[in-house]
């Protein structure tokens, strides 16, 4: 089981990776490279906000 400081340092994590790939498309000229980075932080988001994740998702 896992502690809830491991858990809100979980989320920090996330949640700065998120802000890091929302500035990384913003910044990107390549359409391709502005989609990855939106789903990379479409991704990161989920994990901060959901707290069920799909079976297969998650650790």
């Amino acid at each position: 089981m896992e502690s809830t400081m491991q858990r809100e340092d979980d989320l920090q994590y996330y949640y700065k990776r998120a802000e890091t790939e929302l500035e990384r498309a913003q910044s990107a000229v390549d359409p391709a490279a502005v989609k990855a980075h939106y789903l990379l932080a479409g991704y990161y988001l989920d994990r901060v906000y959901n707290r069920e994740l799909p079976a297969g998702h998650g650790r």
